[in-house]
């Protein structure tokens, strides 16, 4: 195949090349840009902050009422208290931006508990805020060109509302006010404070009220700073004051308006906040002197009867005493005389409670004791008046120690301060101290040569040699410190140096020393112990007190100091016993038990009797009242029979349901009877009287009665039917029941005679008409034991039924009759008397003369 020549094509070029074409796109954007930027070339200011937290380059915006007016270019250093921060403003906003009067702040995210504001901060960060100048309009179409700005640390307050009602109120402590706190009128809010400034170093806080509440609000206004939560610890207790909710959270300000047509505030004029109600009221200043204002202090309140009259404004140190400037209500001003007086009041501790329990949470505070006189407004305090007096009495004490006694202890008399130490040193051989005191004015007489003082706050206890001694004089003389005094006006002689007892005891046994008395001795057994300086009382009254003991070999003798105005009580028929200090005492009523006086009951004392009825050889102290009494006002009881129950000193001597006696002593006679001794304890002549009739009180159950149940538990007792015999007796004969006492008040014993057995026994009863009359006292056998003997012991109401021809019928158990023609009969009187038995009397009509109990009667069958 040849080879085939392709011939070649020829094209034509375009002259133009489309390489060119993006090089002059991109020329033509670019132009444009710069056309652009140009053409909207803003204006760059300078503002001034002292911070720029939270600022970023080419991110922070600049805003007014959120429209973006520019941004944020660049940040620099000016000094190290300040940045400046470089802004472009947007060309078509930079008329408003850059003018004279322009404001500037931060906007930050701001959360109360009223309001959340810069809330969208937190995601974007801070902004910058613009405001104008509030005549802007006015100003627009002149161009001051301003450049440079300074910014403001918060926004101005006619931020709010343009034209509002604003004004300014003065505040003394403006840490306690914020921004945004809330004004009310009647708990409900009117406005708020919308800005803070110090100006020579006063803060001027500018306040907006709501347009419908600018009625509200005028000359006449009050503004006084909330108590949001008020707690007070007083004399009238706890307080706790909380004036709303709302408030208790945020605080705020209350406003008060007497006039409601009074004229509007202006803006240029300022108004005090107050910090308290008490600010609006009218004071009287006045000053007070303390001698020691410890514990007290600025704010300190003055307090009468409970009520707040006033408060410490200022305290300063004088040479000699603490001034207190003060304040006082006006409407209190009655209280400011001459003759009233300032003290601090301080809680009491004692015994009987706590006094001013207040003080103990909330400290001190000031009162007064109000008394009618002139007016004055400077006051010194009760101490420091007291010390300031020329006419009180300096007078020397001294002592072989101090105790507790300081230069702060006081002197008292009853328990009432009488006056106080002004200084405490050694004495020139450094063997005692020496004590100056100060009585005050009004007391001094109570000091003459026999004026007697000692320590209150030597020890509360003192033992020894198994001697107890209390030295009790209250609490409060124990914590702090204290001297007592022993006042006797038997003397009108002076004297200004005393020695200082260490004790009570001490103290007053030189008291008794110096009464006027007489001696006299009285023997005691040695099996009980007496004490020197024991006390002796007659009737609860100390009398005198054992002034030696002279110790012998079996008795021993007591040298008593009776004191001379209690002689008449002293004759041959007194003694002394030493009081029991504890009594016991048991019975179906409980224990008793009986405590002396402490005296008694820690040293022992002597009482005088003046119970017994004979003259004695001489004195003598017995170891209790009971042996006084066994050796002289006891009878003896002798029982034929047994006496089972009765136990020495604990079976009693009954009469009417009284103790009045007991039970010392059970012995067995030569003849083999049984011989009970029986202490009484009062009206001894009564219970001695011939006559007398002394039964054992046993105890009794039956169906028809229950008696002395004690005596089935406890000792059997004694009981007495007295006679009223003149003549005296001390033995007497005894009976196992009161049924067995004969001619005695109860009635009279008819003797009953039976030939037959019966059922009838001891107490069963005695019927008159179905009405019991009496019982049978005792069954026993006649002499030559052909017959039964029955006692009947018919009561006195009665005796006059029982005549010569009257019949005794044993009615005893039943009678049963059986017929199979006539039937079953069955015959009884009373349950009694079936169970027990007893007798019927039958008296005819045809009365004979009234039986003696010297008739016997015949027992018949019923």
């Amino acid at each position: 195949m040849e080879n085939e020549i392709n011939e070649p094509i020829i094209e034509k070029k375009s002259s133009i090349s489309f390489v060119w074409l993006l090089p002059i796109i991109i020329l033509a954007v670019l132009g444009w840009t710069v056309y652009e930027s140009y053409n909207k070339k803003g204006t760059n200011i300078t503002v001034t902050f002292n911070s720029a937290e939270g600022l970023k380059e080419g991110i922070t915006p600049l805003k007014y009422r959120g429209l973006e007016l520019g941004k944020v270019t660049k940040i620099d250093i000016k000094d190290l208290d300040k940045v400046e921060v470089n802004i472009l403003v947007k060309k078509e906003a930079a008329k408003y931006v850059a003018k004279k009067g322009s404001n500037f702040w931060i906007k930050k995210p701001t959360i109360t508990l009223t309001k959340i504001t810069g809330l969208n901060t937190l995601i974007s960060g801070y902004e910058i805020e613009f405001m104008p100048d509030k005549d802007i309009e006015k100003n627009l179409n002149e161009n001051d060109g301003k450049t440079d700005f300074k910014g403001l640390n918060s926004q101005p307050e006619y931020q709010y509302v343009k034209g509002g009602y604003y004004i300014t109120l003065l505040a003394k402590n403006g840490d306690k006010v914020n921004n945004e706190m809330p004004l009310f009128y009647n708990s409900f809010q009117i406005g708020e404070i919308v800005s803070k400034e110090l100006k020579n170093s006063n803060v001027y806080l500018k306040a907006y009220i709501y347009k419908k509440y600018e009625n509200l609000v005028n000359e006449s206004s009050n503004f006084v700073l909330n108590d949001a939560l008020h707690v007070t610890f007083g004399a009238g207790g706890f307080s706790l004051k909380v004036s709303s909710l709302y408030s208790a959270l945020i605080g705020g300000i209350t406003i008060s308006t007497p006039l409601l047509d009074a004229k509007k505030i202006t803006e240029e004029k300022h108004y005090h906040l107050y910090t308290t109600s008490d600010n609006l009221e009218e004071k009287i200043a006045i000053d007070i002197s303390f001698l020691n204002a410890e514990g007290i202090g600025v704010d300190t309140p003055i307090l009468y009867k409970g009520i707040n009259i006033g408060k410490i404004t200022n305290i300063s140190l004088k040479k000699n005493s603490v001034k207190a400037d003060a304040y006082v209500f006006k409407k209190y001003k009655y209280l400011l005389t001459n003759n009233s007086d300032f003290f601090i009041n301080e809680p009491e501790i004692s015994l009987d409670g706590i006094k001013n329990i207040g003080t103990v949470f909330t400290g001190k505070y000031v009162t007064l004791n109000y008394k009618k006189g002139d007016f004055q407004t400077s006051f010194k305090d009760k101490n420091l008046s007291q010390k300031d007096n020329v006419n009180d009495l300096e007078i020397t004490l001294k002592a072989n120690s101090l105790g507790s006694i300081t230069k702060k202890s006081k002197i008292y008399f009853k328990n009432i301060e009488i006056g106080k130490i002004t200084d405490i040193s050694l004495a020139k051989d450094f063997k005692s101290v020496i004590i100056k005191t100060l009585i005050y004015d009004r007391y001094k007489k109570l000091i003459n040569k026999n004026s007697i003082f000692y320590d209150m706050s030597s020890k509360l206890i003192d033992i020894k040699n198994l001697n107890m001694s209390i030295n009790y004089s209250g609490i409060d003389s124990l914590l702090k410190g204290s001297i007592a005094l022993i006042a006797d006006k038997s003397s009108k002689k002076s004297k200004k140096s005393f020695k200082l007892y260490k004790s009570y005891q001490e103290a007053y046994k030189i008291k008794k020393l110096r009464n006027e008395g007489f001696l006299l001795n009285a023997a005691f057994e040695n099996s009980f112990t007496l004490k020197k300086d024991m006390p002796v009382f007659y009737e609860n009254q100390e009398i005198g007190f054992v002034n030696d003991i002279k110790f012998e070999e079996y008795y021993s003798k007591a040298n008593l100091f009776i004191y001379n105005k209690f002689k008449k009580y002293i004759d041959k028929k007194s003694r002394f016993y030493k009081k029991s200090p504890l009594k016991i005492d048991a019975s179906l009523n409980g224990i008793l038990f009986e405590i002396g006086d402490i005296s008694s009951l820690l040293n022992g004392s002597i009482y005088l009797d003046k119970t017994s009825i004979k003259k004695l050889q001489g004195y003598q102290i017995y170891e209790s009242y009971d042996k006084m009494k066994s050796n002289s006002d006891v009878i003896s009881i002798v029982f034929d029979n047994d006496v089972e129950g009765l136990i020495e000193q604990s079976s009693k001597l009954i009469y009417k349901g009284i103790d009045v006696g007991k039970v010392i002593d059970i012995s067995l006679s030569k003849n083999q009877k049984i011989v009970v001794k029986v202490q009484i304890y009062k009206d001894f002549k009564s219970f001695a009287k011939q006559g007398n009739q002394y039964y054992l009180k046993k105890s009794k159950i039956s169906l028809q009665e229950v008696k002395n149940l004690s005596s089935a538990i406890f000792a059997v007792n004694l009981g007495v039917v007295k006679n009223s015999s003149k003549k005296m007796q001390r033995s007497f004969k005894g009976y196992d029941s009161i049924s067995k006492v004969r001619d005695s008040s109860i009635g009279k014993i008819y003797k009953v005679v039976s030939s037959h057995a019966t059922s009838a026994g001891v107490d069963s009863p005695i019927y008159y008409k179905n009405v019991q009359i009496g019982k049978i006292n005792s069954v026993d056998l006649s002499s030559d034991a052909s017959k039964v003997v029955l006692d009947c012991l018919i009561y006195d109401k009665y005796t006059h039924i029982i005549r010569k021809n009257s019949n005794f019928y044993d009615i005893s158990g039943f009678k049963l009759k059986f017929s199979l023609f006539s039937g079953t009969e069955v015959k009884t009187n009373t349950i009694t008397s079936i169970l027990k038995g007893g007798l019927m009397v039958i008296t005819p009509k045809k009365y004979e003369k009234r039986a003696d109990t010297k008739k016997e009667f015949i027992l018949k069958k019923s």
